[in-house]
């Protein structure tokens, strides 16, 4: 596993995170969606997040997702937590 560089910002991993109507439909089941960087693996995903968050994470599902007219895939992943976390509160 290579090791993730902590002097490093949250958003140099993470991109953005997904909000549509589906995914605040999630928020309900405490899931999020993130885009991330290609090359993170799951349990770096897992060590970004938890630290981050202080939260641990219940579940991890990622996948690829090719846009069409675009040259560069994406990366999301759906993290379940055990307990919210406040990514949409002020």
């Amino acid at each position: 596993m290579n090791k993730i560089q902590w002097n490093q910002n949250i958003f140099d991993f993470v991109k953005k995170p997904i909000i549509t109507d589906k995914t605040t439909k999630f928020i309900e089941q405490k899931q999020y969606v993130f885009d991330v960087n290609l090359h993170l693996t799951k349990r770096q995903i897992k060590q970004i997040f938890e630290q981050y968050y202080g939260v641990p994470i219940k579940s991890i599902k990622t996948f690829r997702k090719n846009e069409r007219n675009k040259k560069s895939p994406k990366k999301r992943v759906i993290l379940r937590f055990f307990k919210e976390i406040p990514i949409l509160k002020n």
